[in-house]
Parts: structure tokens; sequence; C-alpha cells
């Protein structure tokens, strides 16, 4: 039970399309995920979610910064890198809350980290993003 968050994290780090199944053996079925474009309660779904993350992107990785754990909760911070034909290369930020039963599984997984960080990278939309910053920057 102590090793659960060190077990997720090097789950995460070395997630690819070819070990997707690793995240069920370290995930509830009932499990809840959450980041700026998904909202998910199954284990099932948040995997459906990973999959479709490495069918879209490639060069995907997720490097781990820091971890706190204090009992069955925790909190990770975190880079994410990826490339896409739209994008080029890209990467943000982030950190998430993440909790686990009393046997180690993870049930939670909610991340936070600036949605807008990624759609400045889309063309158009980008341009459109960019200048709402810089307006409202204050500077």
């Amino acid at each position: 039970m102590d090793n659960w968050l060190a077990d997720y994290v090097e789950v995460l780090e070395n997630l690819s399309s070819e070990n997707l199944n690793s995240l069920s053996n370290i995930t509830t079925e009932a499990f809840s995920f959450k980041d700026p474009f998904n909202h998910t309660h199954t284990q099932a779904d948040f995997i459906a979610i990973m999959e479709n993350m490495f069918q879209r992107l490639s060069h995907v990785r997720f490097q781990v910064h820091r971890s706190v754990q204090q009992g069955q909760h925790a909190f990770i911070y975190w880079t994410f890198y990826g490339e896409s034909s739209f994008t080029g290369e890209f990467s943000f930020e982030g950190v998430s809350r993440i909790e686990a039963n009393e046997s180690g599984k993870i049930t939670l997984h909610h991340d936070f980290w600036d949605g807008s960080e990624l759609m400045e990278k889309l063309p158009l939309l980008g341009a459109v993003i960019r200048k709402v910053r810089k307006q409202l920057s204050h500077n």
C-alpha cells in the first residue's frame, strides 16, 4: 500500500500505446478521471481516452517532477510532451490530484492544467487565444 504512488508514477512515465493495459492493473473499475477536456467515471473510459491520445499524437510522454503523498491522497507535478501534425512539438505543465483505496489501487486522477496552452498551438484558434491573452495581460 505504501508504494502505490511510486508505482503509479512509474506506469505514467513509461506509458505507451503498447502497455495501456498496465493502467487496468493499478486502477479500480470505478475510476474518476478529469482534465480540461474529459470527465469520466470508469476505468474503461479512462483507458479509451489514453488510447485515443496515443492514436492522435506521437512522441507522447509524461515526466513527473515531484510528488507528495499523505496516506491515500497525493499530488504530482508533471510535464506532458507530445507532437501532432497540427501543432508540431508541444509541452505543458500540470498538477494531478491522485487518490487510492485501502489496497493501493488508484480511484481518482484529476488533472489541473491550462487547456488554452494546448489550444494556442492550433492554427487559427491559437491566434485568437494569443490575442486574448495579450489583451488581458498586465503589460
